[in-house]
């Protein structure tokens, strides 16, 4: 079933606005965007917790009922068709965030436990772990472009389209998908392999993606179209099944 951002907004004229491509499936590379084991589940005890507690089962449901599983599912196929893979990690550097901004600095205190590059906490969820020759971009900013190496790093890879998950949809997620269409490359939100605090701004953020910038499709609408470009046996099985 595809997303339909039609059926979200009746006025917009995407059929004038929108933007069309076709996944090139020797030039997409999957971006996973901050799924660091810190972010997997919000802790009841945590001050967003006890400020706003229908967050935390939303959330909690939300990333382990379908962010997870359709990253992985999209992380097998890339795989197992030889496609490139980055990850970007979100947060400070050392054990004090000195170095993040003031915006950045004021949130810090949120979680139950202040994690930083070094802390287990930081590194990318076990379930879909990087390996040697995956990217890992490692960040102080909402959007994975901004003063890193990640444009860099895919033109000299031949990347031209991105295909984009991960959390917060409407900050990271969505700062990465729209700066890169910036930057020129073919920029699609994968839907249900993203999420954030609540479903308004979930709807919000993919809505302002999908009537100018790019495209938003579901996990089940990427498979099928890039599975018809190299398709292989079992490109849908789990992680752990895939040589790595």
């Amino acid at each position: 079933m595809n997303w339909d951002p039609r059926k979200l907004d009746l006025e917009w004229p995407f059929d004038m606005l929108g933007t069309a491509f076709a996944l090139d499936d020797e030039s997409v590379a999957l971006i996973v965007v901050d799924m660091q084991s810190d972010q997997m589940a919000i802790q009841p005890d945590s001050p967003l917790a006890i400020g706003y507690p229908k967050i935390v089962d939303y959330w909690n449901r939300r990333v382990n009922l379908s962010v997870v599983p359709n990253i992985r599912r999209l992380v097998s196929l890339f795989r197992n068709q030889n496609r490139k893979i980055v990850y970007t990690r979100n947060g400070n550097v050392t054990a004090t965030g000195d170095e993040m901004t003031e915006r950045l600095k004021s949130k810090l205190c949120l979680g139950p436990t202040l994690s930083h590059r070094n802390s287990p906490g930081y590194q990318i969820d076990e379930r879909f772990a990087p390996r040697d020759v995956d990217l890992v971009v490692d960040k102080l900013t909402s959007g994975g472009f901004t003063s890193s190496f990640l444009d860099h790093a895919l033109r000299n890879m031949g990347i031209r389209s991105v295909l984009i998950t991960g959390v917060l949809t409407d900050a990271c997620v969505f700062g990465t998908a729209r700066a890169a269409v910036e930057l020129g490359y073919n920029s699609l939100i994968c839907e249900d392999a993203c999420a954030t605090f609540t479903q308004r701004a979930h709807d919000e953020a993919l809505l302002m993606h999908a009537r100018i910038f790019g495209r938003v499709e579901t996990t089940e609408a990427v498979l099928t179209e890039l599975a018809a470009g190299n398709s292989q046996p079992g490109a849908e099985g789990d992680v752990e099944d895939r040589a790595c």
